[in-house]
């Protein structure tokens, strides 16, 4: 029958795509069934702990002669730098102690929208909030104490975005694991105050006794930014602090100092991490799980740490653990030149940000103008418009603006952070990058329409691969992530990074289909997108490497789409459905695996699994649809989905747009309909499922557009050759 070998082609594809996607998920199972195999292992004894928590202190105040024990015991103690963001812009003390409370980012203030039109997360008005005092802390004869204004802070929390814990989780885990615990100073109060706001003790100044008192032990420090003009003595006199906590605590002690709160600049600079522990010297990098990279952690990570020491369970929090498995074979110079340097990135990027935004932009953005004005004089007849030279101006200016978000990856390789002028090494190196990929499929020898996506994507798509599987290390520094600036992700593939990613994906697979199709092999056409279709699914999902919920959900539905139009199957309105849920198939199976890791080791995937079991899912999901509802009613979003649905009625209907340049690209690479159909379903789900909303609609043309008009200007200029036989023939 005519239709056996097309059914025959469907059976073939949907089953190696299940068994690439099954091998993928055996292969990054395996080391979650031996973390699970180890998890009925003896809980190691209760660890003494100190926590010194400070207000405003970074790498840079570290010196020898300011900071002689601090300088001292960087040399034999776990470093690093802690991203201290929470809900607002900066972050106040009593910020920071109420997330310390609640194990997770809250507030002390009602929140308003904090996203720049450029750069999400700094202050739009270029002017700080204000941070109000600590709390009172009322103390009764019987030594228990009662924070002032709880209630208040508990009902602020309903209607923060992203504070997903409740206020005295830490106080409330410790009590009723029977472990007794002294907080020193309001902010420890309220950091190990219980549910409704109280504690059984108290003490108002540090001393050995109270150190002694309690298996655990917390330190409000104040702050080391009292003012300009007393900061060398306040630095002075929390180094003698430090040394006194190190001389009064028993061997074995783990003493952890760290900033808690920057409220001097938005976003808050990275802080001082130390972990040291009293007769065990061990110079190491501090790490947790919810950073993946050694030297960073985050403010929350402090409160799983003090648990797990105490020998109290933490499964329920998103945060992970302190870890300091990384020796690190460093002086104590080079130790402190290596965190002022990393620090930089905080420092550059919020305040060159908004010129990189700008610029990243305003260049497709200035391409997408510019090559409506110049199709619009070319249908007038204006002579400058037929020009050569001006086409080929205009296709080297699209190449070089499709090479910009891979040139942003790229750019972390050389460390740019590091260097006596960072900003400038960021912005010079990125734009050599940035030409040299244009130049590279420039020069490509190809001569079919898919020369320009063949290179461009190849590079991105094996650049952004690479990554994934490596610990996503080229996110670190590049502009399009920034976790630990801004306080959002800080391992695997973001919302920018998944769209960037899904283009060159899908893109890559249709130009290594059309290939295949010219030689008459529909079979390996169809072998060769699932093939690189089901990778980028596995490298951006999979929670050890991608770890992108949102991001499987709208790239599943793309990919089984076009290997099912690769295949030739027809679609009908049932097998669209079918498609759509696809990608929820496949995120639940892996979430649910992620989930069945030991807490330490999930990630947001499995933790969001856990929620939904014990009921408390239903706060995720608000928090999202109102970030996602902010992001479509704002006059930028709208501009975005009016764009995005633009170009979407461009590549179903070119010829009734105008736009013949297209339509003679699509007789020569059919796949390429397919490719760009199955982009503009994944990023329509994209934009309904994660927070960043109708951005994602709007950088999915900014990352396809600039390709597809150097395509289209660079093809249109080439003569059709008489003898050549219709495309759709041979494939």
């Amino acid at each position: 029958m005519p239709g056996e070998p097309r059914r025959a082609a469907l059976r073939r594809a949907v089953a190696g795509l299940i068994g690439g996607l099954g091998a993928g998920l055996v292969i990054g199972l395996a080391p979650a069934g031996a973390a699970t195999a180890g998890q009925d292992a003896p809980a190691a004894e209760p660890a003494p702990v100190i926590l010194v928590g400070v207000s405003d202190l970074r790498w840079t105040d570290i010196d020898p002669r300011v900071t002689p024990n601090l300088w001292q015991m960087v040399g034999n103690s776990a470093v690093g730098s802690v991203s201290v963001r929470t809900v607002r812009p900066v972050t106040c003390p009593i910020d920071g102690w109420l997330s310390l409370s609640a194990g997770s980012e809250a507030t002390s203030t009602e929140v308003d929208s904090d996203r720049d039109f450029l750069n999400p997360g700094q202050v739009g008005s270029g002017e700080l909030p204000s941070c109000g005092l600590l709390p009172d802390v009322d103390t009764s004869r019987d030594g228990t104490y009662e924070i002032e204004g709880w209630d208040d802070f508990v009902r602020l929390q309903e209607d923060t975005r992203g504070a997903y814990g409740t206020l005295g989780t830490l106080g409330n885990l410790l009590a009723a694991a029977d472990v007794c615990a002294t907080p020193i100073g309001p902010g420890a109060a309220v950091a190990l105050a219980d549910l409704d706001g109280t504690g059984q003790r108290y003490e108002l100044g540090m001393s050995a006794e109270a150190l002694r008192e309690c298996p655990v032990t917390i330190i409000d420090a104040g702050s080391t930014n009292e003012s300009s003009v007393l900061r060398p003595s306040s630095l002075a006199e929390f180094d003698t602090l430090v040394s006194d906590v190190v001389a009064a605590a028993p061997p074995g002690t783990h003493i952890m100092i760290s900033g808690v709160a920057d409220p001097t600049a938005s976003p808050p600079p990275l802080q001082v991490a130390m972990e040291h522990v009293v007769g065990a010297p061990r110079p190491a990098w501090l790490s947790s799980a919810s950073t993946r990279h050694a030297g960073l952690v985050q403010l929350t990570d402090l409160v799983p740490t003090i648990l797990q020491l105490a020998n109290v369970p933490y499964d329920q929090f998103d945060a992970k653990p302190w870890e300091s498995d990384s020796v690190r074979r460093m002086s104590v110079t080079d130790t402190v030149d290596d965190r002022r340097d990393f620090d930089q990135i905080a420092e550059v990027i919020p305040d060159e940000g908004p010129i990189f935004g700008a610029w990243i932009a305003a260049v497709p953005m200035s391409i997408l103008l510019g090559s409506l004005v110049a199709l619009l004089a070319k249908r007038q007849g204006v002579r400058w418009a037929q020009h050569p030279l001006f086409n080929r101006l205009g296709i080297g200016a699209a190449l070089f603006a499709g090479a910009i978000p891979t040139a942003l990856y790229l750019v972390t390789a050389v460390r740019w952070w590091r260097w006596d002028h960072p900003a400038l090494v960021l912005g010079t190196v990125t734009v050599i990058a940035a030409v040299a990929i244009a130049a590279a499929s420039a020069v490509a020898r190809i001569p079919y329409p898919w020369r320009f996506v063949t290179v461009q994507c190849a590079i991105t798509y094996g650049a952004l691969t690479f990554d994934g599987l490596n610990g996503t290390k080229l996110q670190l520094g590049s502009l399009l992530a920034a976790g630990q600036v801004y306080g959002g992700r800080f391992y695997g593939f973001g919302n920018v990074t998944f769209t960037v990613y899904a283009t060159a994906t899908l893109l890559l697979a249709a130009a290594a289909a059309q290939m295949l199709l010219r030689r008459g092999r529909r079979d390996l056409a169809v072998a060769a997108t699932m093939v690189i279709g089901g990778l980028a699914v596995l490298v951006d999902g999979w929670p050890t490497f991608g770890a992108d919920f949102g991001g499987i959900l709208a790239l599943v539905p793309g990919v089984v789409l076009l290997v099912l139009l690769t295949a030739g199957v027809a679609m009908t309105w049932r097998r669209v459905v079918v498609v759509a849920g696809t990608g929820v198939v496949v995120v639940a199976v892996v979430a649910w695996l992620d989930y069945l890791r030991p807490a330490e080791n999930r990630s947001h995937m499995g933790a969001f699994v856990a929620r939904v079991i014990d009921g408390e899912a239903g706060e995720v999901i608000e928090n999202k649809i109102d970030a996602l509802v902010t992001s479509v009613s704002t006059p930028l979003g709208w501009l975005e989905i009016v764009g995005f649905a633009f170009a979407v009625a461009i590549v179903a209907w070119p010829d009734a747009f105008k736009v013949p340049e297209l339509s003679r690209v699509f007789e020569e690479w059919p796949a390429l309909r397919h490719a760009l159909l199955a982009l503009a379903v994944t990023f329509a789900v994209g934009t309904l499922v994660n927070d960043s909303g109708a951005l994602i609609a709007g950088l999915g043309v900014l990352t396809t557009a600039p390709l597809m008009i150097a395509t289209c200007a660079w093809w249109a200029m080439r003569p059709v050759p008489a003898s050549k036989p219709p495309a759709t023939t041979r494939a």
